[in-house]
C-alpha cells in the first residue's frame, strides 16, 4: 500500500541521520547534499569500472581455490627424519601436544582455543596448584596455557559456530588460530561457517584474503559405548568441500609431521584425530623434533604385497595390518597396505602404482559405505585403471546406520579386522 511505503520512507535511517546532523549543527544542508553527491559519484564510478572490466578467463576458474604461495603439498614440507635424541616411544596424543608446543614457541601468531582446551578458566587458578588443570577433554593441550598464557590459549563458549567464526576473523587479520572442536559429532553447527566462509574466502576475494586456520577434531568410534553422539565419522562431507585440506593420521609420527605442515601452510586444514588411536600401543614413536614435517597428498605404503591392495586410513590402518598378517599366515596371500594419511588432496599415484602390481584393490574406511570417501576412490580406480584390474573394486566400510551404544552392535556396525580379512581373501579368489 502507498501509505505503508510512505511510512517506511519516513523511517529511512539515512534520511533520519541527515536530519539529525543538520538539526544538531554538525553539518549544514549544503554539506549534506555535497556528501551525498560525492557518494553517488563514487558508486557510479565503481559501477563504470566494473562494467568496463574484461570478463574473467575460463582458465582462471581454479585460481585461488587454494594458496598458490605455500602449498602443503610442496617439497619444503618433505623433511627427513632427524637423528633420534630421545628414543622414548610416545603416543599420538603426546606427539600432538609436543608439536603444538613447539609451533607456539616458533610462531607467536599461533593461538589455541576451543572447549576446555585451557588448563584453567581463570588466571588466578593457573599457577596456584589448587587445580589439576584440564588441557582438553583428551588432555592434548595440557600445559600450553601454563606456558604461553591466557592470551594465547583460552577456553571458548560451547558453541562450534562461534569457535569457527572467531578463528576465521583472526586468520583474515594475520593470526594463526589452531582451534579444537571437542568431538566431530558436534562440528555441524560450524558447517555454515566452514562451507560458506572459510572454504571460499580466498577464491571469492580473488586471493585478496585468506584464513589459514587449523581445526583439530577428534573423530571416530571403536570406543565401546561412544554411541550416536561420540562415534561419528563423516570426513567425505568435508573432502567434498573445495578450499579446505583434510588430513587424518593413523600413528604418532605422522600426526606430528602432518600437524606441523597444517600449521605452517597457508590453507585452512581440517585435522582429524581418531580418538581410539590417541593412546594405543600401535603407532607410538619418538618425537621427531621441532622441524619434522610431512607434505599433504603423500600416502604411506605400510606393507608391500603382490596379491591384493588395501587402501585405507585412520583407525582401519592397524586393523588392516592385522588382517594382512593373518592372510599371509593362514592363506599365503600377500597384501599391500596403503595408508592415505591425507584425504584432500589424496595420493592417487601411489594407489595406481600398487593396483598395477596387484591387479586387485579394496578401499576401506570407517564411515558408512554409501556415499563415502571410498566411493570416489573406487570410481576413479574403475575409470582410470580398468585394464589393470583382475577383479571388481571392492569397498569395506560401516553399515549405513548410526553407531550403536551396545558393544556387540557397535562391533557389527563398524568394519573389523575380520571383515578386511574375509574381503581380501574373497577378492584374491575371484
Amino acid at each position: 500500500m502507498p501509505a505503508e511505503l510512505e511510512a517506511d520512507a519516513l523511517r529511512d535511517p539515512i534520511g533520519r541521520m541527515q536530519a539529525l546532523l543538520i538539526r544538531e549543527g554538525i553539518l549544514t544542508e549544503e554539506q549534506v547534499n555535497a556528501l551525498e553527491r560525492e557518494v553517488e559519484d563514487e558508486v557510479r564510478h565503481a559501477a563504470d569500472v566494473a562494467l568496463a572490466a574484461p570478463l574473467p578467463l575460463v582458465s582462471s576458474i581454479e585460481r585461488h581455490v587454494y594458496s598458490e604461495d605455500l602449498k602443503p603439498t610442496d617439497s619444503v614440507f618433505a623433511t627427513p627424519l632427524p637423528p633420534v635424541t630421545d628414543p622414548a616411544e610416545r603416543t599420538m596424543a603426546d606427539l600432538i601436544n609436543h608439536t603444538l608446543r613447539d609451533e607456539m614457541r616458533r610462531d607467536e601468531r599461533v593461538v589455541i582455543f576451543g572447549e576446555d582446551v585451557a588448563d584453567a578458566s581463570r588466571d588466578q587458578h593457573l599457577h596456584s596448584g589448587a587445580l589439576k588443570g584440564k588441557g582438553g577433554v583428551f588432555k592434548l593441550t595440557a600445559g600450553l596455557q601454563t606456558e604461553f598464557g591466557s592470551d594465547r590459549v583460552f577456553n571458548s563458549p560451547l558453541a562450534e559456530a562461534n569457535i569457527t567464526g572467531r578463528a576465521i576473523g583472526m586468520a583474515v587479520r594475520g593470526m594463526k588460530p589452531v582451534v579444537e572442536i571437542q568431538f566431530f559429532d558436534y562440528i555441524w553447527p560450524a558447517m555454515h561457517q566452514m562451507r560458506n566462509e572459510l572454504s571460499v574466502m580466498r577464491w571469492r576475494s580473488n586471493g585478496t584474503f585468506s584464513c589459514p586456520i587449523v581445526m583439530r577434531v577428534p573423530i571416530g568410534g571403536y570406543l565401546t559405548g561412544g554411541s550416536i553422539y561420540h562415534s561419528q565419522s563423516g570426513e567425505s562431507i568435508f573432502t567434498h568441500t573445495p578450499g579446505v585440506r583434510v588430513v587424518m593420521p593413523s600413528n604418532a609420527r605422522d600426526a606430528a609431521g602432518l600437524l606441523r605442515t597444517a600449521i605452517r601452510c597457508d590453507d585452512p586444514v581440517l585435522f582429524l584425530e581418531h580418538k581410539r588411536l590417541y593412546r594405543e600401543a600401535f603407532g607410538r614413536a619418538p618425537y621427531p623434533g621441532p622441524d619434522y614435517a610431512i607434505p599433504f597428498g603423500k600416502a604411506s605404503t605400510l606393507r608391500t604385497g603382490t596379491d591384493v591392495t588395501l587402501v585405507t586410513y585412520g583407525a582401519l590402518v592397524p586393523r588392516a595390518l592385522q588382517a594382512a598378517q593373518r592372510l599371509e599366515r593362514e592363506k599365503d596371500i600377500s597384501a599391500e597396505i596403503i595408508d592415505l594419511r591425507s584425504l584432500s588432496p589424496y595420493d592417487f599415484e601411489t594407489v595406481a602404482e600398487s593396483v598395477r602390481k596387484t591387479n586387485r584393490v579394496i578401499v576401506a574406511h570407517e564411515d558408512m559405505r554409501s556415499w563415502g570417501f571410498g566411493a570416489e576412490l573406487a570410481a576413479r580406480i574403475g575409470e582410470e585403471l580398468f585394464h589393470d584390474l583382475d577383479a571388481p573394486v571392492r569397498r569395506v566400510a560401516s553399515m549405513d546406520t548410526f553407531v550403536a551404544y551396545q558393544p556387540v552392535l557397535e562391533d557389527a556396525i563398524l568394519p573389523q579386522a575380520e571383515d578386511l580379512f574375509a574381503a581380501m581373501a574373497e577378492l584374491v579368489a575371484f
